[in-house]
């Protein structure tokens, strides 16, 4: 019998096992070789989340960069007329929001066109490749992007009073010399320029834009609009009231003039806009709660006093501006007659009514009488509150007010005016300066303004001191300064502004 050795010696001999062997046996060692081969995909995966990262930051720039393109382009237009600036400035809003260098782009792309179907529209389409880092590493070496965008003009329906400085500075050129109201003079600039309006609001399509008309200078010519109730009769005025020496009074002093029933409706022309042009203007109320008698006026100015009318309170009635009653003044002046609010039908009749309304230019500067009566024409609680419905055929109605200026204001102590000869009447309240206290009432007139919710765009034509007419605005992006040269374009961006240029895609 065999000697039993041991249990080794009962099996048969096994090879010795090998590096692959060892290796499947012995799994502390296979961590890093799998780690090591896992990297690869997991690098390729980060690698291009990162690069579609990239991708889509470009994406995000370039439409902003074809929005700001498409509201440029269709800002340039006038109207629907399309034009090759409005491509070149579309471009090049492009470029500046997306410049060549951005994410290393390349093969950047952009197409500038008005809409083939609504010619109201301006249309861009962008694309650009994005260039790859570790995407490149496996064959893809650019992402492709592209957007597109629309931009348009969204009228609704506008009413719009244009308020015109016609006093005499504005027969001088830019700069203050005498050109006798010539083609270099600023009346003729505004006659000129303020087409920019209308051409800029042109393109409306199922929508009514309507302009009224204040010229305005030491008064404004707004009799012809007003219910003859609501005009003093008689009316007191600054004349002689004792006996004149060699021609000259001795005493003056308020005397009371009746003003016949022919007389008024001469003096309103009686509706018609050609005859009495030079006569109509108004002197301004006592404020609502104030003495009538002497007439006293407040630097502030209450919504009351630009609603409230009355045939049968004297207190809320305006007197005829009527300088042959009066005796006392240094000067007067009486611009032509307001236009209310109402449609134009094309660029000519617009023309000719801003040409007739600038007709006379002449007198001192009083911003306060303009810019309240051109928020009474617009009221839709005031005295014409019937024409100035809050919808218009279920669209609800914007309203504006572009007030145009070429100077500081100008009261005299001694001119006539709406507020009567200061020297003598001392008519508008308030502690300062009498200058101090016209402007602290222009103020409060645009605030007024624009608590009733309207818009107020300025224009300082010439104007080398802003500093009283720039609070007017409605925001800084309300106001502009002109030389002259660019009247039209400024007119032509209120115009844009009114529009409420928007994004429709």
């Amino acid at each position: 019998m065999a000697k039993w050795w041991g249990r080794s010696a009962l099996l048969p001999l096994q090879p010795q096992p090998g590096f692959l062997g060892r290796l499947r046996r012995n799994s502390s060692g296979n961590v890093l070789a799998i780690s090591g081969a896992a990297l690869v995909p997991i690098t390729g995966m980060i690698g291009s989340g990162l690069d579609m990262s990239r991708a889509y930051m470009a994406q995000a720039k370039l439409q902003n960069a074809c929005d700001a393109s498409a509201l440029a382009a269709r800002r340039t237009m006038t109207g629907t007329q399309w034009s090759t600036a409005a491509r070149l400035e579309g471009e090049r809003f492009f470029a500046f929001n997306f410049p060549s260098t951005t994410m290393d782009a390349t093969d950047v792309q952009i197409a500038v066109a008005q809409d083939a179907g609504d010619e109201s529209s301006v249309n861009v389409t962008a694309s650009a490749n994005i260039p790859t880092t570790v995407m490149a590493l496996f064959g893809r070496e650019s992402i492709p992007i592209s957007v597109s965008c629309s931009a348009d003009e969204d009228y609704g329906n506008n009413d719009i009073m244009v308020v015109l400085d016609v006093t005499g500075s504005m027969n001088d050129c830019p700069g203050g010399s005498n050109c006798n109201g010539n083609s270099n003079s600023k009346i003729a600039r505004l006659r000129t320029g303020a087409i920019g309006l209308y051409r800029a609001l042109s393109g409306a399509t199922n929508t009514r834009t309507r302009f009224g008309f204040m010229p305005y200078s030491v008064s404004v010519n707004v009799g012809r609009d007003l219910n003859s109730g609501w005009i003093r009769n008689p009316a007191s005025y600054q004349q002689c009231i004792s006996y004149k020496n060699n021609g000259s009074c001795r005493t003056y002093g308020l005397a009371s003039v009746n003003h016949s029933n022919s007389w008024l409706n001469s003096w309103r022309g009686n509706g018609s806009f050609t005859s009495n042009v030079t006569s109509g203007c108004v002197e301004e109320r006592a404020s609502i709660g104030q003495s009538s008698s002497p007439v006293r006026i407040l630097t502030s100015v209450s919504q009351d006093d630009i609603d409230v009318v009355s045939t049968g309170n004297t207190a809320y009635k305006w007197a005829p501006y009527d300088s042959s009653a009066v005796e006392v003044e240094s000067g007067s002046a009486c611009p032509r007659p307001a236009r209310r609010l109402a449609e134009y039908s094309s660029e000519s009749s617009y023309q000719s009514m801003i040409n007739t309304v600038t007709g006379y230019v002449g007198g001192n500067t009083y911003h306060d009488v303009g810019l309240i009566w051109a928020t009474r024409y617009l009221s839709g609680t005031g005295p014409f509150a019937a024409d100035n419905p809050a919808t218009y055929n279920n669209v609800p109605v914007t309203r504006h007010i572009v007030f145009m200026t070429d100077g500081l204001m100008q009261p005299s102590s001694s001119v006539y005016s709406a507020y009567g000869v200061d020297s003598y009447d001392d008519r508008v309240q308030g502690s300062g300066s009498l200058t101090a206290r016209h402007i602290a009432r222009f103020q409060a007139s645009c605030d007024r303004a624009k608590s009733m919710g309207m818009t107020v765009w300025v224009i300082a034509l010439d104007v080398t001191d802003t500093s009283a007419i720039r609070p007017c605005a409605t925001s800084s992006g309300h106001f502009y300064v002109s030389n002259g040269s660019d009247l039209e374009s400024v007119f032509t961006q209120i115009g844009q502004g009114i529009g409420r240029l928007r994004l429709t895609q």
